[in-house]
């Protein structure tokens, strides 16, 4: 059954990317059905019946976000418990029950929320159901999975220390969000892990996992009024009651207003870790298309002005890109690479000479162009399973996107113009005020950091 489950949803991603791939034109959500249920819960029914296939996918507001100072990482692991024992059924007799009809189901956090989501045939839409409530509803966190997983994620933590790429990620965040728990890593520090026990997870699940504020997408091959009628049936006795406030620290974010540089002290690298970014704006913002254009052109490909300047032109490195981190409350803009001790300087010179020249030299037409016709051809992609549909249906609610923004997405990324690009880079993409965060040997490269802002230099020993 897993191969032939596999099997449809290829022949369904195929079939679906055709016309797309194949077209210039907008696309836009098929015709759905939405519900507020007597708990709040929110409910989307999206009928596609192309393939005997249906997806489900449930957002709750329960992502690192709301962890707690102390309790990092208590939102994932909640998360990442729920499927391993509910309702009196243990996590193997969950798992065989899904896998005999060749189904799937799955669950995780992410900063903004915690997702549970799974892929059934159509036939076998109720059981689906069943198990999804099953575990949201009436998880039993068992002891013995609950201290397999803790010590799973304990090692994934502490062994981001030995990973140059993924300590300069963690720290990057940490220093320049701090002390908003979006700085925080999703899965915790190796400190607030060790720390973590069941009541802890008992309690996040108790505070967190209500139906009012949370979103369930059904997409696929489903009788509208008959799945209604089933989810009524199998959450409809979720309990109610509003979820608890969560810690928002400073949703205005303070512009940085100087050029800040930390240095992390590893004596032995000979390959220095590079991140330059600062705070900007989250993913509800008019900006959003605008800055999609301005990205992609800076870093956001290939064929971007940091890849061809670092990598092609010069040599520096074998990558370098830049991204928004954009959530509910907030974001950040960052650029990413890596360079040999020797040529260090000279990389972050010329990763802040490209986001200079973005903000005050206006883009030709020819890269615009070709920036808008990237970015407005693979959208199509996104949209064309179940998967993405269900996705689409809850972040364009949980987010407040608006009902057009998927039917409008590539007209706006068409109407983006070099004033536009030029003025959000100047508003969102810092040169004189952001945080530069370099991992390195300092006393081999102390020299040439000179000059490039004030200094301070972290140990790896006040690193865990």
């Amino acid at each position: 059954m897993r191969r032939i489950f596999t099997a449809l949803i290829s022949a369904a991603m195929i079939a679906a990317a055709v016309p797309a791939a194949a077209g210039t034109r907008d696309v836009k959500l098929p015709d759905y059905e939405e519900h507020v249920m007597k708990n709040g819960l929110k409910v989307f029914i999206v009928p596609a019946s192309e393939v005997p296939l249906v997806t489900m996918r449930l957002l709750i507001p329960a992502g690192s976000y709301t962890d707690k100072e102390g309790d990092e990482g208590l939102a994932a692991m909640t998360a990442r418990l729920l499927l391993n024992g509910a309702g009196g059924m243990g996590a193997e007799e969950i798992s065989a029950s899904v896998e005999g009809v060749g189904g799937r189901l799955d669950a995780w956090a992410g900063r903004d929320y915690a997702i549970v989501t799974g892929d059934f045939l159509s036939r076998d839409f109720e059981l689906g159901l069943d198990h999804l409530a099953r575990v949201v509803t009436r998880p039993d966190f068992p002891a013995e999975e609950f201290e397999r997983e803790r010590s799973i994620v304990l090692a994934e933590a502490m062994s981001v220390k030995e990973n140059p790429y993924a300590l300069a990620n963690r720290e990057f965040l940490r220093l320049l969000l701090a002390p908003d728990p979006y700085g925080n890593p999703v899965d915790g520090y190796p400190a607030s892990v060790r720390k973590m026990s069941r009541d802890d997870v008992f309690f996040f699940h108790k505070e967190h996992y209500v139906p009012e504020g949370a979103i369930l997408a059904v997409v696929g091959d489903v009788d509208a009024g008959k799945a209604k009628k089933l989810i009524e049936k199998k959450l409809g006795g979720w309990k109610s009651g509003a979820p608890v406030l969560v810690r928002i620290v400073n949703v205005n974010r303070t512009e940085i207003l100087s050029r800040r540089v930390i240095v992390i002290d590893k004596p032995d690298l000979t390959q220095s870790q590079i991140r330059i970014g600062n705070i900007a704006v989250g993913r509800n913002t008019p900006d959003y298309f605008d800055l999609k254009v301005a990205n992609s052109i800076l870093g956001g490909g290939f064929t971007s002005r940091l890849m061809d300047e670092i990598r092609v032109n010069r040599g520096l490195s074998y990558g370098a890109r830049s991204g928004l981190g954009q959530f509910r409350y907030g974001g950040f803009f960052g650029i990413y690479t890596h360079t040999k001790n020797a040529t260090l300087r000279e990389t972050i010179d010329v990763a802040l000479e490209q986001v200079r020249l973005m903000r005050d030299v206006k883009v030709e037409d020819e890269e615009l162009a070709g920036s808008r016709r990237y970015i407005s051809g693979l959208f199509p992609f996104d949209i064309e399973t179940n998967a993405d549909i269900a996705q689409w249906m809850t972040d364009l609610d949980f987010y407040s996107l608006g009902g057009d923004f998927v039917e409008k997405y590539r007209s706006r990324i068409g109407a983006v113009s070099s004033d536009d690009v030029m003025r959000v880079a100047r508003e969102h993409f810092g040169y004189d005020a952001n945080l530069i965060v370099v991992m390195t040997n300092y006393d081999e490269t102390k020299q040439q950091l000179e000059g490039l802002g004030d200094i301070e230099v972290i140990s790896m020993s006040e690193i865990e």
